[in-house]
């Protein structure tokens, strides 16, 4: 299979690629550039032994422009994908945060939280799912967290929180439209908790590496765990129904 994985270059992303180079996919590794030259590294050294197999992109989930040039790219090269891992995400919030979380709530980081967990989302997909829609077998994974279920419990992550509920809801209308109108692609698509895991952003409350995760969500991709059609397809890297 060919894969694209968006925020491929650390943690559950890196690894997911990782897994797939060791599966014998063909890896897309998409990542934002940083302002140092090591953004990509750790891909890098990975490309070394897998120079046929994995294909890394410098790609903002959030630049449209950007995104549109890295699917034509894919389109000429490949002319499909079968499975898009919408994994590009960020959490600047700490599970406690100083002062008031209403009063002091920083706007520009809320606006960026949203921009990239829900909007680069919609972009990605906007530009790639014509690739999808080429396989035979497509399959999208969008990266959300149990953070966005509705609860009266869980962490004042504010914008976090309402970026997942957000992405989830994205995720279920595409199902919808995808069931609705387009059945005869037999797409699966589904939204994601990936576990509490060991990352630069999960490291507060972590309980998984991010390895673990990703075999997870690799056997789900090949079908050697089983995931029975569901109305609302918000699971876990176990493939276990999440509450919403």
């Amino acid at each position: 299979m060919i894969g694209l994985v968006t925020g491929a270059n650390r943690g559950l992303g890196y690894e997911m690629v990782k897994e797939g180079l060791l599966r014998g996919h063909t890896m897309l590794a998409g990542c934002r550039k940083g302002a140092d030259e090591a953004y990509a590294r750790d891909l890098l050294e990975l490309k070394t032994k897998y120079a046929d197999s994995l294909l890394i992109l410098e790609m903002d989930v959030t630049d449209e422009e950007m995104v549109k040039g890295a699917a034509e790219r894919l389109r000429q090269k490949y002319g499909h994908i079968d499975f898009l891992v919408n994994n590009a995400g960020v959490l600047f919030e700490k599970m406690v945060m100083p002062g008031d979380a209403v009063a002091d709530l920083n706007v520009d980081m809320f606006r960026k939280t949203l921009d990239v967990n829900v909007t680069g989302t919609a972009i990605v997909l906007k530009y790639f799912i014509g690739l999808l829609y080429a396989s035979e077998d497509a399959c999208i994974m969008n990266i959300t967290s149990e953070a966005g279920h509705l609860t009266p419990q869980g962490y004042n992550y504010l914008a976090y929180s309402v970026s997942k509920h957000a992405a989830n809801m994205y995720t279920q209308k595409i199902r919808n439209y995808l069931a609705e109108e387009k059945a005869d692609r037999h797409m699966r698509i589904y939204m994601i908790h990936p576990g509490r895991m060991d990352t630069i952003m999960g490291k507060e409350n972590a309980q998984i590496p991010p390895s673990e995760s990703a075999i997870g969500l690799f056997d789900i991709l090949d079908r050697k765990k089983q995931i029975p059609d569901m109305d609302v397809p918000f699971i876990n890297y176990r493939g276990e129904p999440m509450p919403y």
